[in-house]
């Protein structure tokens, strides 16, 4: 059994404040280069690692807190 954390296309999608339309359209297009989809599925449930994903978000948010220093 693996200690990965995961998420699951909704709560990515909370997490990440997007539309699935969005989601599904910039994934196709590789614009979210820091999502990696765990296999094997748990069914049809797509499942993607929590760690990149927070990384990412807590990257972002401090990028976005530089720009608003004066």
């Amino acid at each position: 059994m693996s200690n990965t954390r995961c998420y699951t296309i909704g709560q990515v999608l909370e997490k990440l404040g997007m539309s699935r339309r969005t989601f599904f359209r910039l994934r196709a297009c590789g614009q979210l280069p820091y999502l990696e989809e765990l296999r094997p599925r748990s069914g049809r449930i797509i499942r993607y690692r929590a760690d990149l994903i927070d990384r990412y978000l807590d990257n972002a948010y401090l990028r976005t807190g530089e720009m608003r220093q004066p």
